[in-house]
């Protein structure tokens, strides 16, 4: 053999070598999940006034347009006249929200795209907050208009439903 060769061969194994550290490097990571997730409550120092997390809503209708889903929670003492309130949808602050002394009332709005990344539709729901001395009724309807309720059905049952009142010492 001739001396280039022993070279050839040499500078093979020392590739070899690096290339297995780096194998070795890729291979022995742990999965985990590294940082923290810090949620728009603590963030902005939210203080938490009212929580409905019943998971996905099931919705009644008669005409299949029209949809509704009402439900009872337990009394809760809130005063929409003292204090800065915002609500919350799956941990989205939303924009259109109307506060009264007793009762609040949203729209949210769920974009649905396809996968080239166009606009399918716009699921409109509205929500009415009605704070009462023996129970809070929460009342969620919603309008089918371009299969719009298919999509928020789908979005519910991956997501679920949590809606929040809640409130900032600002």
């Amino acid at each position: 053999m001739k001396w280039y060769s022993y070279l050839i061969c040499f500078a093979l194994i020392i590739a070899g070598v690096f290339c297995s550290i780096g194998m070795f490097n890729v291979f022995k990571h742990d999965s985990g999940v590294y940082g923290t997730y810090e949620s728009i409550e603590t963030i902005n120092d939210y203080d938490e006034v009212f929580k409905f997390d019943k998971g996905a809503i099931a919705f009644e209708t008669d005409d299949y347009v029209n949809y509704t889903a009402k439900f009872s929670e337990m009394n809760v003492d809130f005063d929409g006249k003292d204090g800065n309130y915002e609500v919350l949808f799956n941990g989205n602050l939303l924009s259109d929200v109307e506060i009264y002394a007793g009762k609040i009332t949203a729209v949210i709005s769920l974009n649905f795209y396809d996968s080239y990344g166009d606009k399918i539709c716009t699921s409109k729901v509205n929500v009415l907050i009605e704070f009462f001395d023996s129970d809070t009724i929460v009342t969620f309807t919603t309008k089918n208009e371009n299969n719009s309720y298919a999509y928020l059905n789908q979005y519910m049952n991956v997501n679920g439903a949590i809606l929040k009142v809640v409130t900032s010492e600002v």
